[in-house]
């Protein structure tokens, strides 16, 4: 297909993503999904990591018929948040590389692997962060609430077994020479030993084709012996996406319990390979975009991006300021290079009228922290 045809064909086809066709994602639950944006899809709910490698499922005749329907213009129900971007702003996950996409993916090839499989251990609770991802998280959700209200968060959690991982891992080694990328998560995933491992047990061969990126929280650069600046030369390409969701105090209460020095040392440190920062824009960050793009524009040379939107729990969301500190904020970041993702939110329903359930969750958050929100943050 030429550029041209390329383009017409996702005018027309509103339901084709190239995402299904060539990324391989499961979250910390253990199931697979067409992105990290969607929902489990009914079609492959059966499949989870527990009973099923990586690229066994991507190449199961249940995903082939999702890739067919895709094709012929079928939406898909697990597809909504795209879909529900596109309608408020035009703009989704779905759509955003059009223009860097050369062909049409008839046939799975150049796969990307964003697997969360090599554990869950985490050394911060960010206010926001699922504690599926968070062993941090889960740690603080039961010191505040309980283990009974935490197993209401996490129902199905079950993490895997050494078998089940070695089983992945084999299944991975197998079908290296397809992999064009891969998304390193976790849990913090420089503090996971066993992708310390898989990354030793890639074929250099293979690795200098490979794109390898860490979603971190850059609160450490070592691990016992390894270090992200040794395996630099075996990659075609390292990166740090570094999360940050602030600055200052501000950021040590969403992320706590980070230590901003340290994190700003790292920071310094491994600029080089440090692509931009990763802002999840929620209640708390809401206002502060602008700011917290100059602070680390102006003190480390880097961009923040701010395409991670905090949807879950909705009392978390941008969505629940009120209607007049919307019309304000859709104004004031226009011209923000991200501001389609925030458009979308922000014109969402409000869920959590005067954000009273948010206001409780953080006062029980800062109880238990003896860390007061409240002082940091006058809007509320």
């Amino acid at each position: 297909m030429f550029k041209s045809e390329i383009k017409e064909f996702y005018d027309k086809n509103k339901a084709y993503c190239h995402y299904p066709f060539r990324e391989i994602y499961n979250d910390s639950s253990g199931h697979y999904k067409l992105c990290c944006h969607a929902d489990v899809h009914p079609d492959t709910r059966k499949y989870t990591t527990q009973n099923i490698t990586p690229f066994k499922y991507f190449r199961s005749k249940e995903m082939e018929g999702i890739r067919n329907k895709m094709l012929s213009g079928e939406k898909m129900y697990s597809c909504k948040v795209c879909y529900q971007m596109e309608e408020t702003s035009g703009e989704s996950y779905r759509t955003k590389d059009i223009k860097k996409i050369s062909s049409i993916e008839l046939e799975p090839a150049s796969i990307g692997l964003k697997l969360r499989v090599h554990g869950s251990y985490c050394n911060l609770q960010c206010y926001m962060c699922h504690p599926h991802n968070s062993s941090g998280r889960r740690n603080e959700m039961k010191a505040v609430y309980g283990k009974e209200v935490l197993k209401k968060w996490m129902p199905n959690f079950k993490g895997l077994n050494y078998t089940q991982w070695n089983d992945i891992l084999k299944d991975i080694l197998d079908n290296i020479h397809l992999v064009e990328y891969i998304v390193v998560t976790g849990g913090e995933p420089l503090q996971l030993p066993k992708q310390w491992e898989m990354i030793e047990k890639i074929p250099e061969k293979h690795a200098k084709h490979i794109h390898l990126a860490y979603d971190t929280n850059l609160t450490e650069l070592t691990y016992k012996k390894h270090s992200i600046f040794d395996i630099v030369k075996k990659f075609k390409k390292v990166e740090l996406r570094a999360s940050c969701d602030h600055y200052g105090r501000k950021l040590e209460w969403i992320r706590y319990p980070i230590n901003r020095k340290r994190f700003e040392s790292n920071l310094t440190e491994a600029k080089d390979l440090v692509p931009y920062l990763n802002c999840a824009p929620s209640i708390l960050n809401i206002y502060d975009l602008d700011k917290i793009y100059d602070y680390y524009k102006q003190n480390f040379g880097l961009r923040t991006q701010f395409t991670s939107i905090v949807r879950s729990p909705y009392m978390l969301s941008m969505r629940n300021i009120n209607e007049n500190n919307k019309e304000t904020l859709l104004k004031k970041y226009e011209n923000l290079d991200w501001f389609n993702y925030i458009k979308s939110e922000l014109k969402m329903p409000i869920y959590d009228k005067d954000n009273i359930k948010m206001k409780k969750y953080c006062d029980d958050l800062s109880k238990h922290r003896n860390f007061n929100w409240r002082e940091l943050w006058n809007e509320f």
